[in-house]
């Protein structure tokens, strides 16, 4: 999973537990849309989740539940 654990790093720095639900969400990405670089695909995508990003072209369908 490629942002799993991003998630993971986020619910211990902000003391939360949110990271099942963000991986989740992540699944739904198809691998074949997800970009090489998957650090910076996981950061991308984290950062859209807390709503300090658009979502980027390969995320949207996803985001929206048509992937």
């Amino acid at each position: 999973m490629f942002v799993y654990l991003g998630a993971l790093a986020r619910d211990l720095s902000r003391n939360v537990a949110e990271s099942e639900m963000v991986a989740g969400y992540a699944a739904r990405i198809p691998e074949g849309r997800i970009p090489p670089n998957v650090v910076n695909a996981a950061k991308v995508y984290l950062a859209v989740l807390d709503a300090q990003a658009k979502p980027h072209r390969w995320m949207i369908r996803a985001l929206k539940g048509d992937a």
